[in-house]
């Protein structure tokens, strides 16, 4: 037995970094934030967008195992260099727009801890990260171990808390029942859908699972992979919800800084929450610093035909390029709220992603590349629901963000 679970913990990796790819800081705060503000009545949204993820991250596992060139490449090969380009380059800004949240995120927990400026403290955890990528040669390794125990120390600590705080079951219950959606919450719930369904994230899977070097004779252990992986993501994000319903929204306190988020651990960890708060947010944020980066740059690299490999010197490069306009753009918005300026940077990823769910789904689909390992209609069913909900989405978010800036 005891062979049997260390063979199946040894056979993780690409799921799991999805996961903590998606989980940085930003996700954090933005779930936070939203939970103080709406409590429970969206927790049928995060749910349904966690389906969708699952969906989509089995589509690309099994593209991914089935097919050895890459997604990019074989993009390029039916319909023209100039779609994978413009792919790669909106999966580009998808992580930009992401990793000015990972910035913020660190910054807010150091800057809660030993003061200091937001954008000073995202600066040194960008260098951090970037030694890191060039000093490590068996980057994915390394990635993976890294995602692997910090995603662990996440779900721990967020799910113990859960239970100490005891949260209002038929508030949360009520919460999973759909309901009318305010159009003044579009970006709030644009970063929530930005946050539990990552259509990028999921189309990285592709390429951690041929990293892995997983083939059709592996297609169980992938699809187990994925499965129990992702699975993480939209669970801690509806105990975000739920803990910061709880013990923020009950209390009327509004997240603005990582202080404020702390609060909620203060039922398991009592004084001392803040510090611990801030070390898994820490921690949540090097995870996605990483992960995010060199999902970014990987694929944009594949999408000019000059890399493809998470190891590629290409990748590296544009990683880094991701890393630095992160902190650019966090030290840019400093003058305004950080949370603000997080569920903003998030919400406005969506806009990019459409393309992109409808690529997956469409190649998934082919006979030629998929062969028996095709979908079934439900999951085109699932898969294409997700593909409407993205794209009424990011028209409302272009619609919402366009009236903010200009009224």
């Amino acid at each position: 037995m005891l062979n049997t679970i260390k063979k199946i913990l040894r056979s993780l990796g690409p799921g799991l970094i999805v996961a903590a790819v998606v989980l940085g800081p930003g996700s954090i705060t933005s779930m936070s934030a939203i939970g103080s503000i709406l409590r429970t009545k969206i927790l049928w949204i995060a749910l349904v967008s966690g389906a969708f993820m699952m969906t989509f991250t089995i589509l690309a596992a099994r593209f991914g195992a089935v097919n050895e060139k890459s997604f990019m490449t074989i993009v390029a090969e039916r319909y023209g260099r100039w779609l994978a380009v413009v792919i790669g380059v909106f999966t580009f800004l998808v992580c930009a727009g992401f990793q000015v949240g990972n910035n913020l995120g660190v910054g807010m927990a150091m800057n809660a801890v030993f003061g200091g400026p937001v954008w000073l403290w995202a600066l040194v955890f960008t260098l951090i990260a970037i030694c890191f990528m060039f000093l490590f040669s068996s980057l994915y390794q390394a990635i993976e171990k890294l995602m692997m125990a910090l995603v662990g120390i996440m779900i721990v600590a967020f799910f113990t808390n859960l239970v100490v705080a005891r949260p209002d079951l038929g508030e949360v219950a009520r919460g999973f029942i759909p309901s009318a959606i305010d159009p003044g919450s579009i970006p709030l719930i644009a970063a929530v859908v930005a946050t539990t369904f990552s259509v990028a994230a999921a189309l990285f899977q592709i390429y951690l699972v041929q990293e892995k070097k997983w083939g059709p004779a592996e297609l169980g252990k992938v699809l187990r992979d994925s499965a129990v992986g992702i699975v993480a993501l939209p669970l801690i994000g509806l105990v975000l919800m739920i803990t910061a319903s709880t013990v923020l929204g009950s209390r009327g306190i509004t997240v603005r800084s990582a202080a404020d988020m702390a609060v909620q651990l203060e039922p398991l960890l009592g004084r001392s929450a803040m510090y611990l708060f801030c070390l898994g947010l820490w921690g949540a944020s090097f995870s996605s610093f990483l992960g995010n980066a060199v999902l970014g740059g990987t694929i944009l690299s594949d999408a000019l035909n000059i890399g493809g490999r998470v190891a590629s010197p290409w990748s590296k490069r544009f990683a880094a390029l991701i890393l630095l306009a992160g902190t650019a753009a966090a030290a840019a918005s400093s003058r305004f709220s950080p949370v603000n300026s997080i569920i903003v940077a998030q919400a406005a990823t969506v806009i990019m992603v459409p393309l992109i769910s409808f690529m997956i789904l469409w190649l998934s689909n082919k006979r030629d590349l998929m062969g028996d390992a095709r979908p079934a209609w439900w999951v085109n069913v699932i898969g294409a629901l997700g593909v409407l909900a993205v794209c009424l989405l990011a028209v409302n978010t272009v619609i919402n963000l366009y009236g903010r800036l200009t009224g």
